[in-house]
């Protein structure tokens, strides 16, 4: 198994690692290029030395095709072309280096042709080689020996193959993953826009329609001259939209991860509720926090909307691994109707935001009014 280090080494280096496979490859070609001209019969124009001349030209084209046909279809051809001018070479010149051309055909066939290709046509090559050895009167030992050289270098051919394809696979791995990470790093993203979206939408939404209806009222009482009125009303606007720049202030404060004092803002929120804390309060995480006070803040505006002057109970339970919330209220079992803004504080929008947190949020009928349960993991 590779390590990442080794890999982004590997990855980084492979063009300027296929390119010096290539000049190594060339650089034994000339060298053995040179040692079989080297033994070439005198005179060289000879039916012997011509053929060698012949042998050698054709031996170092198919070798320098093996070496260049790194990409594109696997073809065994030109190593099989290249084995067949080493066993003729070898024929021809019997203490020459024409061995060496079946060692680099047999190295470059796994990365030329299929695994099972590559053992057929390096077992036929040794054969003939054997034979031709045999014909020469070479001894056993060297027959078998030169045999082993060749599927040596046979499993080292396989052996870098392997790793090869391994290389492959992890840099498509490698790329395969850093697509994920864009992806989960522009989905973070959106859900980030998201909640900001929500958050936002959720404050103005329920402050800019408190502050609206009272400025109608206002508006209704001022043309049938009821200015006392009137000015309570707009006394009331005012506070109204100091409340909502409050909230304002809050939500930016809890987005930029700030914790909330929530038994306070509980407290705050509930001016005619009965408010019981259970347990020790501590630090929430934003969602939750924010979660739980919404929760509270749609509860009471429903109750004083739906049943106005009934009694309001809050239980806030701060237990192991989880908070409880609990708003009840003794009026008519009624619930808010459905035409809110939409995605805001409404029943279905204070469950999808708990839901988000990894909390649960459920609300109906109970004891002749109506309660508001939510549950969140902290």
């Amino acid at each position: 198994m590779l390590s990442p280090a080794r890999v982004v080494n590997l990855l980084s280096d492979d063009q300027a690692l296929r390119r010096w496979r290539q000049a190594r490859g060339f650089a034994g070609l000339v060298a053995l290029s040179v040692g079989m001209l080297q033994q070439l019969p005198h005179p060289v124009y000879s039916g012997r030395g011509v053929a060698m001349l012949a042998g050698i030209a054709a031996a170092a084209a198919a070798w320098s095709a093996m070496m260049l046909r790194t990409r594109g279809p696997r073809s065994p051809a030109w190593t099989v072309a290249c084995g067949v001018c080493g066993v003729l070479l070898l024929a021809l010149a019997p203490n020459s280096y024409a061995k060496f051309y079946l060692l680099g055909a047999a190295l470059m066939a796994p990365g030329r042709m299929s695994p099972r290709a590559a053992v057929a046509v390096t077992t036929g090559l040794v054969l003939a080689q054997s034979f031709v050895l045999f014909l020469v009167d070479a001894g056993f030992s060297a027959i078998l020996g030169w045999a082993g050289v060749v599927y040596v270098g046979l499993m080292l051919g396989v052996i870098r193959q392997q790793r090869e394809e391994q290389l492959t696979q992890t840099k498509a791995l490698v790329a395969e993953t850093a697509l994920t990470r864009q992806e989960q790093a522009r989905a973070a993203a959106l859900a980030e826009r998201a909640r900001l979206a929500r958050e936002i939408h959720d404050v103005l939404a329920h402050s800019l329609s408190a502050l609206s209806v009272q400025l109608e009222t206002a508006a209704a009482l001022l043309e049938r001259d009821r200015a006392a009125e009137a000015a309570v009303v707009v006394d009331r606007a005012g506070r109204i939209a100091r409340e909502g720049l409050a909230e304002t202030r809050r939500a930016v404060g809890a987005l930029r991860g700030d914790p909330l004092p929530l038994p306070e803002l509980v407290a705050a929120l509930a001016d005619d509720a009965q408010v019981e804390v259970v347990g020790m309060p501590r630090p929430l995480p934003t969602e939750t926090g924010l979660a739980l006070y919404r929760s509270v803040q749609e509860a009471l505006t429903n109750a004083r909307k739906h049943a106005p002057g009934a009694a309001v109970r809050i239980r806030l339970a701060y237990l192991p691994g989880a908070v409880e919330l609990t708003v009840a209220n003794d009026g008519p079992a009624a619930p808010p109707p459905a035409t809110r803004l939409p995605a805001g504080y409404g029943l279905t929008g204070l469950r999808e935001r708990a839901e988000l947190a990894g909390g649960a949020f459920a609300a109906g009928p109970a004891g002749g009014g109506w309660q508001v349960d939510v549950r969140m993991p902290a």
